[in-house]
């Protein structure tokens, strides 16, 4: 017998043949051990009395260490591992809290056992729940297209009851909602939005939890007023004499939302300009101009001419001005 040719024949099926039995054995022999695995887990906590808010956890950070075949083990996934745990009843501002491997609430098909959560205690600082109404302020990318005006945001309702331990709701004015993405608008535009509690203060809640934001949208129009000017200032009524104007009456182009705009006339527009104290008989100066209060929206104006020329009685107005 030929032991030689029989070592040789069909040797590359042999000796993959051997290569997949070691490595068939060496899957085997490391499913045999064991391994740990220390991974983050999520503690929840619910408190029952109605009096009483969740403040802080201390430590803020649980450990749960997990146990099973090597490969299982260093192959799994752990994001969803957790603990719950419920406080009935408050009797002191801070609860020890024991912590068990058998309340991790995961994933049981992964073939690995919770041994081990660290820490196996953590103190629950509880402080006294109140309440109260704050404001909310809308938040949006919103911008005018063409021919359009963004008056602004309106929320409803405008107000909300925040709620939970009362040194985190003394500290909070005002919450925001989520940002209204639109983009360019020519029209009003709707949505339902999410309240956004401060990220760094936990136990807070507000009911309702959402608010409906209404981005507003005017058409933009253009009107031209002309309007007197008036001068004011240390130097009217001085040694000079009195002032005049050159001109008297200037054209304001007044550009904003419709609903705004086409509700104004000549006299809602206070033009007027500063005479220092040193004026010295002529002069150009720079008009201002004033709406009144109640005009909310922004309007943008233009006036023509942007200075007038001041002289005083005895001067003359219209001569060459002269800058101060």
């Amino acid at each position: 017998m030929d032991l030689q040719g029989l070592l040789t024949r069909n040797w590359p099926y042999k000796a993959a043949a051997l290569v997949l039995s070691i490595l068939l054995w060496l899957r085997v022999s490391a499913d045999g051990q064991l391994a740990e695995q220390a991974v983050p887990t999520l503690l929840e906590i619910q408190v029952s009395d109605s009096a009483w808010s969740l403040r802080e956890v201390i430590p803020s950070e649980i450990m749960t260490t997990f146990r099973g075949g090597r490969n299982e083990v260093f192959a799994t996934r752990f994001e969803e591992n957790r603990i719950r745990k419920v406080i009935d009843q408050v009797e002191d501002s801070v609860v020890s809290v024991e912590l068990s491997p058998s309340e991790v609430i995961y994933n049981r098909e992964l073939g690995v056992e919770p041994v081990a959560v660290s820490p196996a205690i953590v103190s629950v600082r509880l402080e006294e729940r109140v309440g109260k109404w704050v404001a909310v302020a809308g938040r949006m990318d919103a911008r005018a297209a063409p021919g359009a005006f963004v008056v602004g945001m309106r929320l409803a309702p405008d107000s909300v009851w925040l709620q939970g331990p009362a040194s985190f709701v003394n500290r909070v004015s005002e919450v925001t909602t989520e940002l209204l993405r639109v983009g360019a608008v020519s029209r009003p535009v709707t949505q339902q939005l999410g309240i956004a509690l401060p990220p760094d203060l936990s136990g807070l809640s507000v009911e309702p939890a959402t608010v409906i934001g209404t981005v507003e949208v005017d058409s933009l129009v253009t009107r031209r007023f002309e309007a007197p000017v008036s001068a004011t200032g240390l130097g009217v009524g001085s040694g000079a004499g009195t002032v005049s104007l050159e001109p008297a009456t200037v054209t304001a182009a007044v550009s904003g939302p419709a609903a705004v705009v086409d509700g104004l006339d000549p006299a809602d527009l206070t033009l007027t300009v500063e005479i220092p104290a040193f004026f010295d008989g002529a002069g150009s100066f720079p008009v201002r101009v004033r709406l009144p209060e109640d005009v909310a929206a922004t309007v943008t104006i233009d006036l023509s001419p942007e200075r007038v020329s001041a002289g005083s009685a005895g001067s003359g107005a219209g001569s060459a001005p002269s800058d101060p």
